[in-house]
């Protein structure tokens, strides 16, 4: 749910500006977006990552995330080349595209970390044994 918000506040003003035009799109009337890649392809990609990370160190986990944004720049850059279904604008180019999912990706691992770091705090705490000071 992060990273729909996240990517949503990001894709909302670069359409809007026409950086990135969408000429083919479920829903035309409500979303100047692709809901596809938007909604269920990018946020599925992001769960992957996640669990795919949980337990490596920051360094890998920076460096796995290109696993997931060259793929998924490379076939924009193709579709953006070779269909109709993405249209590139006002200067934007492939590494703008492959700059911001990695971005994104990197907010919200981080999110993620932090949300089981106090998880794990919370935890700790509740099973922690009580002593009761002063009373026998």
């Amino acid at each position: 749910m992060f990273k729909t918000l996240i990517s949503t506040l990001l894709d909302g003003p670069v359409v809007k500006t026409k950086y990135i035009q969408y000429p083919y799109r479920y829903l035309p009337r409500l979303f100047d977006s692709n809901i596809v890649f938007l909604y269920l392809l990018f946020p599925m990609s992001c769960v992957i990552y996640n669990q795919l990370t949980y337990k490596m160190k920051p360094l890998k986990t920076i460096v796995c995330v290109f696993l997931f944004t060259i793929p998924m720049t490379l076939y924009e850059h193709w579709l953006e080349k070779n269909t109709n279904l993405v249209r590139f604008g006002k200067g934007w180019n492939s590494f703008y595209t492959f700059s911001v999912l990695s971005f994104t990706f990197w907010i919200v691992r981080i999110f993620i970390g932090c949300i089981r770091l106090l998880d794990k705090n919370r935890a700790s705490k509740i099973f922690e044994p009580q002593i009761n000071k002063g009373y026998c």
